[in-house]
C-alpha cells in the first residue's frame, strides 16, 4: 500500500549535495559497510586456512571506490543534478567514482568452495551440501557462515533498504512529483530533448568518454531541474514518504541499527587483532 506524502516544506535545491534522506540514519555508511566486509574476510581467511586453503584479502581492507557514493545514491538519485559534474562528465560517472578493476583473484577450486559454503544450499540448485573435508568437520554454512556468526547480522539491512526502494517508487507516483516531471519535460523540449522523466537519460548507452552533445544535454537537464525545482520537490516528497514508513517500522529499524553497531564493534576487534598478529 502506498504511503501518502505530505511534505511540510519544499526546499529550493540545485543539487542533492547538501541533503540526506531520513532512511540514511538506518543504512550503513560506506566506511561501516567496508569495515564489516573486511572483518568478515579476515575471519573467512582464518577459517579457510584451517582446511589448508588460501583466501586472499587485500592488505588494509582496501576496496574499490563505491560509485554510489552513499547508501541512498544521493548524487544520482534524481538523475544528474550537479552543474559542474554535468559540464565535465555529462552523464558519465566522475573519474574518481569509477571502481577500479578487481585485483587478479583466482577463482576458488571446487574443494575450496565446498569449505567456504559448507551445507549452504547453492543458488543454482547444484553441487553437494558438504559437511566434512578430509575428515575435518566444516562449520555450519561453511567458513562464510562461521564469519557471520562471529560478527553478527549487522550487514543485513533488508528493512531500511526496502524503505529506501519503496519510497523512491512511491514518490514517483505522487501528483507533486509527476507534476514536476511534466514541467521538467516541457523545459527539456525547448532545448530539443524528449524525455518523460529525468531517469530516462541515465538509461542511454554511453560511449567510452563524454561527447560534446552528451554534455550539452546533461547541462540542459540540470538547468531544467533548477528552473522547475524538481530536485527540491522530489526530495521533499520522498522524505515525507520515508518518515511515514519509518514511523510504522521504528522499533524494527532501531533493532537493526543496534545489531549493526554490535557487528561494527566486533569487526573493529577482528581488524585490530589481525593488525597485531
Amino acid at each position: 500500500m502506498a504511503t501518502q506524502a505530505s511534505p511540510t516544506a519544499t526546499p529550493t535545491l540545485s543539487s542533492t549535495s547538501s541533503v540526506t534522506l531520513p532512511v540514511e540514519d538506518y543504512l550503513l555508511k560506506n566506511d561501516e559497510h567496508a569495515e564489516m566486509l573486511y572483518a568478515s574476510k579476515l575471519l573467512v581467511r582464518q577459517c579457510m586456512a584451517r582446511f589448508g586453503f588460501d583466501y586472499a584479502v587485500e592488505p588494509g581492507g582496501k576496496s574499490p571506490v563505491d560509485p554510489k557514493g552513499d547508501a541512498a545514491n544521493m548524487a544520482r538519485r534524481y538523475g544528474v543534478s550537479d552543474a559542474p559534474t554535468a559540464a565535465r562528465y555529462g552523464y558519465h560517472l566522475p573519474a574518481d567514482a569509477v571502481p577500479a578493476p578487481p585485483a587478479g583473484a583466482q577463482p576458488m577450486s571446487d574443494a575450496a568452495r565446498d569449505v567456504f559454503l559448507g551445507d549452504t544450499p547453492r543458488a543454482d540448485g547444484g553441487g553437494q551440501l558438504v559437511k566434512q573435508y578430509q575428515g575435518q568437520r566444516i562449520p555450519a554454512h561453511g567458513c562464510s557462515g562461521e564469519a557471520e556468526r562471529k560478527l553478527g547480522r549487522g550487514l543485513d539491512e533488508r528493512l531500511p533498504e526496502g524503505i529506501n526502494d519503496a519510497s523512491f517508487q512511491q514518490s514517483m507516483a505522487t501528483p507533486q512529483v509527476t507534476g514536476a516531471f511534466r514541467s521538467w519535460s516541457a523545459c527539456m523540449r525547448k532545448s530539443g530533448y524528449s524525455f518523460s522523466t529525468p531517469l530516462e537519460p541515465l538509461r542511454s548507452r554511453l560511449p567510452a568518454s563524454p561527447s560534446a552533445s552528451e554534455i550539452h544535454m546533461a547541462e540542459s537537464d540540470v538547468a531544467c531541474k533548477r528552473k522547475t525545482n524538481l530536485v527540491g520537490i522530489w526530495f521533499a516528497v520522498e522524505s515525507a514518504v520515508q518518515k511515514s514508513l519509518i514511523d510504522k517500522n521504528q522499533e524494527a529499524l532501531t533493532q537493526e541499527r543496534s545489531t549493526a553497531r554490535q557487528t561494527l564493534a566486533r569487526s573493529a576487534k577482528v581488524i585490530a587483532a589481525g593488525a597485531s598478529s
